[in-house]
């Protein structure tokens, strides 16, 4: 089905940290359970968080944003996703093409698109296929054609997060001049059609299904890059910064967990016969559980928060758009830790909050377990043994981290 979208921000932006920006994350959260209970759509959260500024927090002050290092954007998706983490993730590929059009501020096409994003409009992906082709690989069943001076794409995607929400989309194409490009067109032009087919276990509603395109016009400035294997790699934080993102969801899931943790155990009253403790609360074995799972969380959103710094370092040292390659390796290793310190604790963490109830923690009512369906399903995005093989290659040999935005 094709979608409508809300219009361009009207209301003042709600900054992060003020009250009424934690005032507006409550009212997403109290409903976040009952929503992945009964497979609701969040547009009405995603709306709301569009028209408080959510999308512009990179852009600098003067271009209509509110000028957030890469850290505390990260911090405030992690708070976002702790209310909740579908509506955390839908934003992940928006925060993505910002980033690239502030890297080419100066190129007239990026300041046009840095506009829109500044009134609000928000963009998904349209990225992944299905088929035998090994992912990762630049190769694209999706085809941009050229012909009476004008462009067409053709083709079907797949894992498509975020289209159901979004104005725009981000299309990964190669093109009949043998290059891959890299094209952005409105959701609600001629020959777009968004299906809402994702079936996943878990987050289950962030629009991520099928997309197809049938004979979409694309005009020059709608297309962002386009590149061929013969071009020399430059040193690049993009794929960092899309891996580490899907992370920072995670932490903000673990903080979640810790909450409904302490009313779950507050929630309780009987224990067992052989308890510690009368009371739930005061029994120290449990305190114990509880008090594991807070380091956790607190743990996951450190290490998310100083690859962010590694992030913010690489940034800042653009040049003509490129960064320093020793930084962006390092920021681009540092992600890849995360992913493998993750992938470790946190299924673990959202199994162990219902140890803290027995068996009426798996009540559907309560439906804790939809922390850790949505844990596991973001952790499976990409295999963390490739990850963990590279990282002790480069300590051994100082192999670098391959160029690859699905690693």
């Amino acid at each position: 089905m094709t979608t409508t979208h809300a219009p361009a921000a009207t209301t003042p932006r709600l900054l992060p940290g003020t009250r009424e920006f934690s005032e507006l994350l409550t009212r997403i959260g109290a409903g976040a359970g009952d929503r992945d209970r009964n497979d609701e759509n969040p547009f009405d959260q995603v709306r709301a968080l569009k028209e408080a500024g959510f999308g512009t927090l990179r852009l600098p002050v003067e271009s209509g944003g509110a000028g957030f290092t890469v850290r505390q954007l990260f911090s405030t998706v992690i708070d976002v996703a702790h209310a909740d983490p579908i509506v955390a993730h839908i934003f992940r590929t928006h925060f993505w093409f910002t980033e690239e059009r502030l890297r080419t501020s100066s190129d007239p096409y990026s300041r046009r698109w840095l506009d829109e994003v500044a009134a609000g409009k928000i963009v998904g992906n349209a990225f992944s296929e299905k088929g035998a082709v090994a992912v990762g690989s630049p190769n694209f069943a999706t085809r941009l054609t050229t012909g009476d001076g004008e462009y067409r794409l053709t083709g079907e995607k797949f894992y498509s997060t975020g289209t159901l929400f979004a104005d725009y989309l981000t299309v990964a194409t190669s093109t009949d001049r043998g290059s891959v490009a890299t094209v952005v067109v409105p959701t609600d032009r001629a020959g777009v059609e968004i299906i809402d087919d994702w079936d996943g276990f878990g987050q289950r509603r962030t629009g991520t299904g099928t997309t197809n395109f049938t004979d979409v016009v694309v005009r020059p400035e709608e297309i962002l890059s386009e590149a061929t294997a013969d071009d020399e790699a430059i040193p690049t934080v993009q794929f960092a910064s899309l891996q580490l993102y899907i992370h920072a969801v995670v932490a903000g899931i673990l903080a979640a967990v810790v909450d409904d943790g302490v009313a779950l155990l507050r929630s309780r009253t009987r224990t067992f016969a052989h308890a510690s403790a009368e009371n739930a609360t005061d029994d120290p074995l449990l305190q114990r559980a509880l008090g594991e799972l807070a380091g956790t969380a607190n743990a996951v959103r450190a290490v998310v928060l100083d690859a962010a710094d590694a992030l913010d370092a690489a940034t800042a040292s653009e040049r003509d758009g490129v960064p320093d390659a020793d930084l962006a390796h390092e920021a681009q290793l540092k992600a890849t830790k995360v992913k493998v310190f993750v992938d470790a604790v946190a299924p673990k963490a959202a199994t162990d909050l219902l140890e803290l109830g027995g068996a009426s923690a798996s009540s559907r009512q309560r439906n804790l377990d939809r922390h850790w369906r949505n844990i596991r399903t973001i952790t499976l995005h990409n295999p963390v043994a490739y990850k963990a093989r590279v990282i002790g290659e480069n300590l051994l040999h100082g192999t670098p981290v391959p160029a690859n935005p699905y690693f």
